[in-house]
């Protein structure tokens, strides 16, 4: 069975476009169904905010927003007129997860539309802590990957890590397809004039101010505190963190006891034009995530289109190093988090090895992650 190629129907926890990478995935993928003449219906269980932000990308599609109720982070839809026309159309469905509450909502319906086309976009596994809250987590996932094996007509995921680790679940290889993340047409214009510009300025030169930059969520598993305290020993002069959550504070509390906390800049949160600013003038993306809820890192994209290495750790099913693949420059596995402030200082130190990492970063964007090739692999998703 095949879907109509009319309407489709997109659902995710959060409002795109967003600044999280799930948000920035339906968003590209709603831009090019509609261009190609489809009609997309976005529905999220977040809202806009309140009061109402200006959305930091362009948007030209609908966007709805279903009625819930939270619980801490838990989301769950309440009865609602959009709500059941979601679930009781035959319109071909397209789900963002994780997410407990959309899972039930694909479940509810097939049960409503056996017939209907459901796809399933797998974003990330998720590694559950301890205590209740984590053996939640641990039955969600194992229920997810159930559906996902059983009954979802198609499973989309964001890098080859992610589809040999849903193959080993049970995924059918056949069902499978791998659509890594891309920028958007506007993005990816201006991340080429920031290459272009790069290259006129000519190489580094040993002595050059060198810039180590963190883009994401201030927040437990991203590990900035790695970086902080690998800082003062890498040789690099000055740390931009870019991002809002819950441990800026305590971050920046860490910072101003270093050594170097004079040259630990906190920018909060930018926008578009200033974050293409800031990664212009940087000269190592660095995201020491440790865990794979963290699994592609769609910041490393803008870094390597303007021709900035990302720096990321191996992580067992997660696709982080696997962007970057810095460790292809250094012809060794993927960095561990101890080996941070030394990977970091090889770079500052020797400009000849910096260069051949940009110019890699560069080149490896173009060829697997270029809009224009992600176009290509989207055809894979089309009746």
């Amino acid at each position: 069975m095949r879907p109509p190629e009319t309407v489709t129907i997109q659902l995710l926890r959060e409002w795109p476009p967003g600044y999280g990478g799930v948000e920035r995935v339906a968003h590209e993928l709603a831009v090019a169904w509609q261009a190609m003449g489809r009609e997309v219906r976005t529905y999220c269980l977040q809202g806009p905010g309140r009061p109402p932000v200006s959305d930091p990308l362009p948007v030209n599609y609908h966007r709805l927003h279903l009625p819930r109720l939270a619980f801490g982070q838990l989301l769950l839809p309440l009865p609602s007129r959009q709500l059941i026309r979601l679930v009781v159309t035959s319109d071909p469905l397209h789900v963002h997860l994780p997410c407990p509450a959309l899972l039930a909502v694909c479940v509810v319906a097939r049960v409503l539309r056996p017939r209907r086309w459901i796809r399933l976009h797998w974003h990330a596994f998720l590694e559950p802590g301890a205590g209740p809250g984590g053996r939640l987590v641990a039955v969600y996932q194992w229920l997810a990957l159930r559906w996902a094996a059983a009954e979802a007509d198609q499973v989309v995921t964001t890098s080859p890590v992610l589809a040999t680790a849903l193959i080993a679940e049970g995924v059918k290889p056949q069902c499978l397809v791998v659509l890594p993340c891309c920028l958007g047409e506007c993005q990816e214009r201006q991340a080429d004039a920031a290459w272009e510009r790069r290259v006129a300025r000519g190489p580094r030169q040993d002595g050059d101010p060198f810039r180590l930059l963190y883009v994401g969520r201030l927040d437990s598993y991203k590990r900035v505190e790695w970086l902080i305290a690998a800082f003062p020993a890498s040789g690099a002069e000055e740390l931009h963190v870019v991002g809002e959550g819950p441990r800026r504070r305590e971050l920046e509390m860490l910072a101003a006891c270093s050594s170097h906390g004079g040259h630990v800049i906190f920018h909060g949160r930018l926008n578009e034009r200033q974050k293409q600013q800031l990664l212009e003038t940087s000269d190592l993306l660095v995201l020491p995530a440790d865990r794979s809820n963290e699994a592609f890192g769609i910041v490393q994209l803008e870094a390597m289109a303007c021709g900035v290495p990302a720096l990321a750790f191996g992580r067992e099913r997660s696709g982080m190093a696997w962007v970057g693949n810095l460790a292809a420059v250094f012809g060794r596995p993927d960095a561990r988090p101890d080996e941070l402030p030394q990977i970091v200082a090889s770079l500052v130190h020797d400009p000849d090895l910096w260069a051949k990492a940009s110019l890699a970063a560069r080149q490896r964007f173009m060829l697997l992650f270029s809009r224009r090739v992600w176009k290509q692999g989207l055809e894979a998703l089309l009746p």
